[in-house]
C-alpha cells in the first residue's frame, strides 16, 4: 500500500511530497518529488511494478558499482562482439566509466546521464600532433573537433545496451535511466564527391606518390565503393585476380560481402600482385616491411589531395563518388545500396537527388507501355 506524505521545509517553506510503497518482505521504497502528482504516479508505477513481478529492490544496485557492471558486461556480452565492435565500444564505456567515477548502479539517473551527454557533445579533441610550418618554423597545433551528433548518439547508445543487459539479465534496475533522454540531432551527412576533373587529377597525384599502392587503393575504392578499413585489410588469399572477385570477410555491418573488381581497378591489382606486393598477405602492405596492413597511410593521401589542388576532400568521400557515378549511370537506390555494403535504403536517402532522372526514365517507360 502506498502512501503519500506532504513535508514543508522549515528553512525555506518549500513543500515537497514524499511517496512511500511498502514491498512485502522487505523495507520499505520511497522518493520525495516536488508535486503530489508526481508522487502519486511513481507510487502507482512501483505498485504496478509488484502486481507483474517486475520490481526489484534497490538495495543491490546501491552496492553494485557502475565500474563492476561495466567488467561484467565486457566479459559477457563485449566477448561476443567482432574485433572492430567491441574496440569502439571498449573506448565508449571506458568514457562514461570517467563520468561515473565511484558511482553505484542506483546513482545512474536520467538526469546525470543527461548532464554526462552534454559533456560528450561539449568536448574537444584533436586529431595528430603539433607540426612545423616548413616556411615560417611556426608551430602549427592540430584542428580541435567536437563530437558530431551522431557520434554522441553511438556513445548514448552503448550505455543503454550496458543498462538494458543491467534491467534484463542482472536485475539490478526495474527501468533503463537511457529510455528517457533525448538523442542529439543528426545531420544527413557529408555527399561530397569528385567531379570528373577531379578525379582524373587525383588519379594522377596517387600514381606520382611515394607509396606506389595508393594509386590502386583508390582505384578499388571508386570502382567497388568498399570502406577503407574494407580495403586496407585486403588479403591476397581473398582476391581472386582471374575471377575478377574480392572477399571482404568483416564489414561494418558484420557480414561478409563480395567485391567485383573490373577495369584499371583489376588492372592494378595485378600489377601490384607481379611487383611483389603478393609476398605479403595483405594487399596493401607496410611499405618498411613490418607484417600487417599499411592502415596508417594519411600522410600519402593529403600529399596527394594537395598535388592534385583538392580540398574538402576525405577517403571516405570516394564512397559517396562511387554512389554519385553508379547514379548518373541509371542505378537505383536498391542498387547503390547494394554496390555500398548498405543493408538498408534509409542510408543511400541522401543520393535520392541523383537519381531524379533515371526515376523519371522509368515512369516515362510505365506510361508509354500503359499508355497513361
Amino acid at each position: 500500500m502506498a502512501s503519500i506524505q506532504r513535508m514543508v521545509s522549515p528553512l525555506t517553506g518549500a513543500v515537497s511530497y514524499r511517496a512511500q510503497v511498502r514491498v512485502k518482505g522487505r523495507s520499505s521504497e520511497s522518493e520525495t518529488f516536488p508535486n503530489r502528482k508526481e508522487a502519486k504516479d511513481w507510487a502507482a508505477s512501483i505498485e504496478t511494478a509488484i502486481r507483474e513481478g517486475r520490481h526489484f529492490p534497490h538495495a543491490q544496485s546501491r552496492r553494485t558499482s557502475f565500474d563492476a557492471l561495466a567488467a561484467d558486461y565486457a566479459a559477457t556480452v563485449l566477448a561476443e562482439f567482432d574485433e572492430v565492435q567491441r574496440a569502439a565500444r571498449t573506448h565508449q564505456l571506458a568514457w562514461w566509466a570517467k563520468q561515473f567515477n565511484g558511482l553505484s548502479l542506483a546513482q545512474i539517473t536520467p538526469d546525470r546521464v543527461s548532464k554526462a551527454r552534454d559533456v560528450c557533445a561539449a568536448e574537444t579533441f584533436s586529431r595528430g600532433k603539433p607540426r612545423s610550418d616548413k616556411k615560417t618554423g611556426e608551430v602549427i597545433e592540430p584542428r580541435a573537433y567536437k563530437r558530431s551528433g551522431a557520434t554522441v548518439n553511438r556513445y548514448i547508445a552503448a550505455l543503454s545496451h550496458l543498462l538494458s543487459f543491467t534491467v534484463k539479465e542482472r536485475r539490478l534496475l526495474d527501468r533503463n535511466p537511457v529510455s528517457d533522454i533525448r538523442r542529439k540531432k543528426e545531420s544527413r551527412g557529408r555527399t561530397r564527391f569528385l567531379s570528373d576533373d577531379e578525379r582524373e587529377r587525383l588519379l594522377k597525384a596517387c600514381g606520382d606518390s611515394d607509396w606506389p599502392a595508393l594509386r590502386s587503393l583508390v582505384l578499388l575504392a571508386l570502382t567497388t565503393g568498399a570502406r577503407r578499413g574494407e580495403l586496407i585489410g585486403l588479403q591476397w588469399a581473398d582476391v581472386d585476380v582471374k575471377a575478377g572477385r574480392a572477399l571482404v570477410r568483416e564489414s561494418k555491418n558484420g557480414e561478409q560481402r563480395t567485391l567485383p573488381l573490373a577495369g584499371k581497378a583489376l588492372e592494378a591489382l595485378r600489377e601490384l600482385k607481379l611487383r611483389g606486393s603478393a609476398r605479403s598477405e595483405h594487399v596493401f602492405a607496410q611499405p618498411s616491411g613490418f607484417p600487417g596492413s599499411y592502415e596508417h597511410f594519411d600522410a600519402h593521401w593529403r600529399a596527394a589531395l594537395a598535388a592534385a589542388d583538392i580540398s574538402d576532400m576525405r577517403f571516405h568521400d570516394l564512397r559517396h563518388t562511387t554512389a554519385s557515378m553508379l547514379a548518373a549511370q541509371g542505378a537505383s537506390l536498391l542498387e547503390i545500396a547494394d554496390v555500398l555494403g548498405h543493408r538498408t535504403l534509409a542510408m543511400v536517402k541522401r543520393y535520392s537527388h541523383l537519381v531524379v532522372d533515371h526515376k523519371a526514365t522509368v515512369i516515362d517507360r510505365m506510361v508509354a507501355a500503359k499508355g497513361l
